[in-house]
């Protein structure tokens, strides 16, 4: 039987709710860290492991194997470096860093820790929905991909950044819509269209002003073998609808929404793909569990089944491009 592995957890957020009960269906959670104290203590007893208000101070006391950093955006560099330098591998949620540059000095960090086995979680990727699209397409079972289209319209009050207030400064978040919500759509968009030729549009604040991120975006992307795609998304939507993602092809229209992929052909529209439901949040869906499990079984074998960090930089780089192209309106 294989030895399970000692597990740390670094950041003990919302999105921890999925990761620790992940962990410990398959192997040992000893320490979890966050910078709050007091909500530490309370996973830390819960979980009844060890915790940590410093994540310098969890790696230096315990001997790990894997830590899962869910820090805020812009400090999972300082935690990853750590890691490195401890021998310990490690799983980043999305995204790999708050900026691209970051996110490439992450990379390269690994080109001197070779040894270290290191993912970002792109769940989606992994859903049943998403992988059978990408079986027909590769088998251009309605003919060649003619055109992208993405949606995500969810909403965002003033209590979900009061909530965690580093959601809303773009300094430790890196942005707000594109890079925090609307990522994995985005992340559909280039890994079915492929290579870039060209990248515009724009960002917008239509509520909470007094943030400094968006909350409403636009992208078009033109693909260098000649597909087009376009993104729409905002987070002041009167309520969280589902995200949708349409493939238009020769021969008819795939289209993902509400955790299911349909088929149209002639105004006839057929379920191909249903999504196993998320324990915790719909839209957070079940594939965590394989994309984890994933990189664990990677662990010591030559076979890599995970997602390489490289993977992740590239929809990153289509969201850090956009900030770049103007003032936040």
């Amino acid at each position: 039987m294989e030895e399970k592995k000692r597990v740390g957890v670094v950041g003990c957020g919302v999105i921890s709710e999925v990761h620790i009960p992940l962990i410990k269906r398959r192997d040992n959670l000893v320490a979890v860290c966050d910078i709050k104290s007091e909500l530490a203590k309370k996973i830390g007893e819960e979980n009844s492991c060890n915790y940590y208000e410093s994540f310098n101070q969890m790696l230096e006391k315990e001997e790990l194997d894997v830590i899962h950093i869910l820090t805020p955006h812009n400090i999972r560099y300082e935690v990853a470096e750590l890691a490195c330098k401890k021998g310990v591998h490690f799983i980043i949620e999305k995204p790999l860093a708050h900026t691209y540059e970051e996110g490439t000095r992450l990379i390269d960090l690994l080109k001197i820790y070779p040894e270290i086995e290191a993912t970002v979680v792109y769940q989606n990727r992994r859903n049943k929905s998403y992988i059978k699209l990408k079986d027909e397409l590769k088998n251009f079972k309605c003919g060649k991909i003619l055109g992208l289209e993405a949606t995500v319209f969810w909403r965002r009050d003033l209590s979900y950044y009061e909530s965690a207030p580093w959601r809303g400064r773009k300094n430790e978040s890196g942005g707000g819509l594109l890079i925090n919500q609307a990522i994995h759509t985005i992340d559909y968009l280039q890994d079915i269209g492929g290579e870039i030729k060209n990248i515009s549009g724009g960002v917008l604040r239509l509520k909470n002003i007094d943030l400094d991120i968006e909350d409403t975006a636009s992208i078009k992307l033109e693909f260098k073998n000649g597909i087009e795609a376009f993104f729409s998304g905002t987070l002041c939507n009167f309520s969280n609808t589902s995200i949708s993602l349409k493939v238009y092809c020769q021969n008819g229209t795939y289209t993902i929404r509400d955790g299911q992929l349909f088929l149209n052909i002639n105004g006839e529209e057929k379920i191909l793909e249903k999504d196993e439901k998320g324990e915790i949040k719909d839209y957070y869906g079940a594939s965590h569990e394989i994309e984890i499990k994933s990189f664990y079984d990677s662990l010591g074998n030559n076979e890599k089944l995970y997602l390489p960090l490289s993977e992740s930089l590239k929809s990153l780089k289509i969201i850090t491009d956009i900030y770049e192209r103007g003032d936040l309106k």
